[in-house]
């Protein structure tokens, strides 16, 4: 390389730099401008969410740095000749030994000679020089005072502004949370989906394979086994049955706003069968509406869509609240007109609304999953009823399996042992030992002989006497001692209830009574 061109090309680099430089300090006073600006309209006025305003710095900060790297270009050759010369007096040598290859051959070794003489004595300092105390100081001071503005001025909402985004942002997180909540439900509902139902059904099955392979014969090993079928099907009756969702059934049906008296009782006396065929097409068709309003642009319309939907939405919830004990399905239900709630915000309508489309799904399957446990606990009273009648005829030698022929499901073991107990004279599920039940005879009083022998014993017996029914009773004007009545009857009425109790405990009265014995107690008053 001759010394003309390592002249031309380090006064090349310096240029390149000087500009650059010259850029970069107009770019970042320009930038920390803008900068300023913004913070004085996020602090003073709230036109910028504080969230929003350090990524806005910085994309400023940026911004300089990548205007130069497109825009910095390094000079030509023949200009940064001609810089030479006005730089260093040349007069235009530096410019024409570049352009010698087009002049006369005469001259062209000379002037070459001449410039590469004098490019040893040029200094590309003195042609280009470079300042840049100046620069950097104004790019110090521009960014003290920004770092000052940010640190000192104080947050201000005159406009409200940041006052909206504060429950725009509140709004957004409920929203997420919702829909959280949701997706936590579904995986927990796809765990236990069908698990239960079908371990009710196992059960059942064997029951009935029980009721099939009976033996007259074989009295002891049937009612051994019966008893164990009957201990596994209470266990699955007490985790199904849930008393305060029939309670609610069985009350009367109230009119919730604008809902159909006649469909509301439809609802009820379906879903007391174990079927929620109505109420799920209900909801679908709010399900669906809600998704097609979520793709709907932001309108009159739509908003007076969503207004109806949310009426009518708030109203199937209310009915659902009173007429079903379901606390997770009034949860989903209650999600989805939280969702349906935030849609009225344009920010937040498309999602939301679709959030409610999905807490609607979920409310059908928790729908699901609340008929079936009610058709599940149905099954099982009736069949807790059919091993009761099936254990009184094992003990009477009656149970026989090959009599069941093609039967099929618990109603129609119901029928045959209720026709096998009346043939003995006995109501179903009542035993002779217990003096209930129609009696045998004309009802005529008979003779008494009081020389017939006997084996009358008198002798006191030593069993525990309970309550019963009060054959003397002695009035007295006396004083009693205070308290000592209302005590006597809590005391009674104590024991009789854990009687009662001990006897659900232990299978000896039917579930289907359960709900009845335990209203009849809870009736009764504290004291007398």
């Amino acid at each position: 390389m001759t010394p003309l061109q390592h002249l031309i090309r380090r006064v090349g680099h310096r240029c390149l730099a000087v500009a650059i430089a010259a850029q970069l300090h107009r770019g970042l006073l320009i930038a920390a401008a803008a900068a300023l600006l913004t913070v004085l309209a996020a602090r003073l006025l709230g036109l910028i969410p504080p969230r929003v305003l350090v990524p806005v710095l910085w994309t400023l900060a940026v911004i300089p740095l990548a205007l130069i790297a497109v825009a910095a270009r390094r000079p030509r050759p023949d200009k940064l000749a001609r810089l030479i010369d006005a730089r260093a007096g040349g007069k235009d040598l530096f410019l024409t030994a570049l352009q010698v290859g087009e002049a006369s051959a005469d001259f062209q070794p000379i002037v070459v000679a001449r410039a590469e003489e004098r490019a040893t004595e040029i200094d590309p300092a003195q042609v280009v020089p470079f300042h840049w105390q100046s620069g950097v100081r104004d790019v110090l001071i521009a960014v003290a005072l920004l770092a000052a503005a940010l640190a000192g001025l104080p947050q201000l909402d005159p406009l409200k502004k940041q006052a909206a985004r504060n429950r725009l942002s509140e709004r957004a997180q409920q929203l997420v949370e919702t829909r959280k909540a949701t997706e936590i439900r579904r995986e927990e509902l796809a765990q236990k989906k069908d698990g239960e139902s079908a371990q009710i059904q196992q059960a059942l099955t064997r029951l009935e394979q029980t009721f099939k392979q009976a033996k007259p014969a074989e009295r002891e090993t049937t009612l051994k086994q019966l008893a164990e079928e009957q201990k596994e099907l209470g266990e699955l009756w007490r985790k199904a049955n849930n008393s305060e969702l029939r309670k609610a059934l069985d009350e009367a049906a109230q009119n919730f706003g604008q809902v159909d008296p006649k469909k509301l009782e439809a609802w009820r006396n379906e879903l007391k069968q174990g079927d929620a065929t109505a109420l799920k097409k209900e909801l679908g068709e709010i399900r669906e509406e809600a998704r097609k309003l979520a793709g709907m642009p932001d309108s009159a319309e739509k908003r007076a869509l969503q207004e109806e939907l949310a009426r009518r939405l708030n109203e199937t919830a209310q009915a659902m609240k009173q007429m079903a004990n379901a606390p997770q399905l009034n949860a989903a239900l209650q999600r989805a007109l939280e969702q349906m709630d935030l849609s009225k915000l344009s920010e937040l309508s498309q999602e939301a609304m679709q959030a409610a489309a999905d807490s609607l799904q979920l409310s059908e399957e928790e729908l699901n999953q609340l008929a079936q446990a009610l058709k599940d606990g149905r099954q099982l009273e009736e069949a807790l009823k059919n091993l009761q009648m099936a254990r009184k005829l094992a003990g009477e030698g009656k149970l026989d399996g090959s009599e069941a022929g093609d039967a099929q499901g618990m109603n129609a073991y119901a029928a045959l042992f209720a026709e096998k107990m009346g043939e003995g004279g006995a109501s179903p599920g009542l035993s002779k030992e217990s003096g209930l039940g129609p009696g045998q005879g004309t009802g005529a009083t008979r003779p008494e002989d009081e020389t017939t022998s006997s084996a009358f014993k008198t002798e006191k017996s030593n069993s525990q006497l309970s309550g019963g029914k009060m054959l003397l009773e002695w009035k007295s004007k006396e004083v009693g001692e205070t308290g000592a009545r209302n005590e006597d009857y809590r005391s009674a009425l104590q024991q009789v209830q854990q009687g009662v109790a001990e006897a659900i405990q232990q299978e000896q009265v039917p579930p289907g009574y359960h709900d009845t014995i335990k209203r009849y107690f809870d009736s009764l008053p504290e004291k007398k």
